[in-house]
């Protein structure tokens, strides 16, 4: 892959390119931007840009540093990621005797540092040593999805570098040009901005499954019977895989439950779930408007709480009750 072939990202791609040409580079970069906006893909490729030995200011993907690049065997090139919910001082103060090494092979080291918005207290202020007083020759690079959880310490000596997302319509327009049904892409583009993360999800069966799930489960919590239960339990708790969605899961219930209100307010054009609109139309006879923008607010407090570690089970049983008691 060559700078041009990030189209998703062509003024980022254009900024480091032109650096690197240039011998500009900054001693740190702080990538910042949405999940699956390309964030590590353009770390690595700038890793390669500057060890690879055929090409100059690009990547090659061919000569032995590149190929050691993709497959995270490269001497002088670190990734660090969370060890469990955070990045530990102990992680960068293993980076930091890294960095006073001589490098291996070439005359830079570099260290992607992923999610440093989750490192503790403690290592960031460590690493804000190596920041302050940089080796020669070492080039970090900080990938997080929230610059605004970082210490401003940190950012104020880093090039902060924003990706942008891409927009819903694109990834609709490149996903159907696939030959990935429209209704499904629209969807996927909801989940995610990358075109890689939207194309997998639209092709997964699990995507399908939950979907169907989805409309299963919003049909069954109007009938005010306990088989909306029944279908948690026969659906997730007794599938590993589908347990392992339920974030997944809970974003399509948020655009379900807005589509059926679209369809009551009359915006029938931005439907996302715009392949069911015979079904969605059903519902909205049965929903009412309020318990509709409840029940959009309770799915995004029990997404939270399961991200905050909060029981599964427990908390999409809470949910479905909720959501049966309306308003």
């Amino acid at each position: 892959m060559s700078w041009e072939k990030f189209t998703e990202q062509p003024r980022v791609a254009e900024i480091l390119s032109r650096s690197l040409r240039h011998d500009r580079l900054a001693h740190a970069y702080l990538f910042t931007g949405p999940r699956g906006v390309g964030k590590k893909q353009m770390a690595i490729h700038l890793t390669k840009s500057l060890l690879c030995t055929r090409f100059e200011a690009d990547a090659c993907d061919e000569c032995l540093n590149c190929r050691r690049i993709n497959s995270g065997n490269h001497p002088d090139v670190y990734t660090i990621s969370p060890e469990g919910e955070s990045i530990k001082i102990d992680q960068v103060r293993s980076l930091q005797k890294e960095m006073t090494m001589r490098s291996l092979e070439s005359p830079h080291k570099v260290y992607i540092l992923e999610h440093i918005d989750k490192m503790t207290l403690q290592a960031a202020n460590s690493l804000l040593k190596f920041l302050e007083e940089p080796p020669a020759g070492v080039i970090a690079l900080l990938l997080t999805e929230n610059s605004h959880a970082i210490l401003p310490t940190i950012v104020s000596r880093c090039q902060v570098i924003p990706f942008s997302p891409l927009s819903a319509s694109e990834l609709v327009r490149r996903l159907a040009a696939e030959g990935i049904p429209a209704g499904v892409a629209s969807v996927a583009s909801q989940i995610t901005s990358h075109l890689d993360e939207a194309r997998e999800i639209s092709q997964s069966d699990g995507f399908a499954q939950l979907r169907s799930i989805v409309i299963q489960l919003t049909k069954e919590i109007k009938q005010r019977s306990s088989s909306a239960l029944f279908t948690i339990h026969e659906q997730f708790l007794k599938n590993d895989r589908l347990k392992e969605e339920l974030s997944l899961f809970l974003d399509l219930l948020i655009l379900w439950l807005r589509d059926i209100l679209y369809v009551q307010v009359g915006r029938h054009a931005q439907l996302i779930n715009s392949d069911q609109r015979d079904v969605l139309e059903g519902q909205a006879l049965q929903w009412t408007q309020g318990e509709l923008l409840h029940g959009i607010g309770l799915t995004m407090d029990t997404r939270s709480r399961i991200g905050r570690n909060a029981n599964p089970q427990l908390a999409l049983e809470r949910l479905v009750l909720q959501l049966q008691e309306g308003l």
